[in-house]
């Protein structure tokens, strides 16, 4: 075992956002632009590398766990900070191009 903490990557974040906003492993895919076997595998490993069940799934029905309910949250402000961060760099770099 590693002494570093499990460090869960944006792919599996957001193949979690993306099966809470749907409970839908194949809409959630679709949304995704990735087939539905990739998603259930990034879930899976998220899952996994942090011991807790973020998703219930049975044949009739997909639902957020309560665990999965207190850290989706947390997981959505990560997706959105990644994507204000690129915005921030992107736009940093079209300026510095423009000026040079």
């Amino acid at each position: 075992m590693s002494d570093q903490p499990y460090q869960p990557t944006l792919t599996q974040l957001r193949a979690f956002a993306a099966v809470a906003a749907h409970l839908h492993f194949g809409t959630a895919a679709s949304d995704l632009g990735i087939s539905q076997p990739t998603l259930s595998r990034a879930l899976a490993a998220l899952e996994t590398g942090l011991g807790v069940t973020l998703i219930e799934r049975s044949s009739r029905r997909t639902i957020l766990t309560a665990a999965g309910g207190r850290l989706l949250p947390y997981a959505q402000h990560t997706l959105d900070a990644t994507e204000e961060f690129v915005a921030s760099a992107t736009a940093m770099a079209s300026r510095r191009v423009r000026t040079r």
